[in-house]
């Protein structure tokens, strides 16, 4: 069961989120001020614009990504995954050899207000469909769309929903008032775009609390 949420929680969520979004652009202020106030003007200008330069790319590389809550500091672990099927491996979890499934790859991390700086450790492990479904031990940080396998986009979703709407719709009739819904066509027309931003990437986190899970993480990490 996740934490409840409450008001010294809530403020102090959203408190870090507030100065993430603010960082930047003391970041970026600083930058330009800060050497022009300090040393001779003349030099200041160009340290100014250096530093400048060296902000952007920063933050450029920073919200390119996985980023965590934002008031996440410490060691942090995060997962990613994939499918694969070009040979047989192991499952960690039932032991099986297995022809198809997920590989899933995690990261030990240095985290400052939410941005990874360091990976210290990685490692992955590999499990077969039935064991491949995430338990309470592994969820994504913020967004619960995040929690899922990989899917078609949205798009081909939508297209594939309504193709098939019009070639059963004479058929079964029963289903076409749930097709023609507003919250449907609303999703059939406007997928959502900010899973597809890289920028807007959540780190998928794991909870080491969760015995099965902090087995698994040894497994990989060996």
């Amino acid at each position: 069961m996740p934490r409840p949420d409450d008001v010294l929680f809530r403020t102090w969520v959203e408190t870090f989120a507030l100065l993430r979004k603010l960082l930047p652009i003391a970041l970026l202020a600083g930058a330009l001020v800060g050497p022009i106030t300090v040393i001779d003007p003349v030099i200041g200008m160009w340290v100014s614009a250096l530093l400048f330069l060296l902000a952007l790319v920063g933050l450029h590389l920073a919200s390119q990504l996985p980023l965590y809550p934002a008031h996440a500091f410490g060691l942090e672990y995060r997962f990613e995954e994939e499918p694969f099927g070009a040979e047989r491996r192991e499952c960690v979890r039932c032991g099986t050899l297995a022809e198809s499934g997920t590989h899933r790859r995690y990261a030990k991390q240095i985290v400052v207000l939410g941005v990874p700086l360091h990976t210290l450790e990685w490692g992955h492990n590999d499990f077969c469909p039935d064991c491949a479904p995430l338990e309470d031990g592994v969820a994504a940080s913020d967004d619960p769309a995040s929690n899922r396998s990989p899917e078609p986009t949205p798009g081909h979703a939508a297209t594939g929903d309504r193709n098939q709407t019009a070639n059963v719709g004479h058929r079964s009739e029963p289903e076409r008032p749930s097709r023609s819904s507003p919250d449907a066509s609303a999703a059939a027309t406007t997928p959502p775009a900010a899973p597809d931003t890289p920028r807007l990437e959540s780190a998928r986190r794991v909870d080491r609390t969760d015995e099965t899970t902090a087995l698994e993480l040894k497994r990989a990490f060996e």
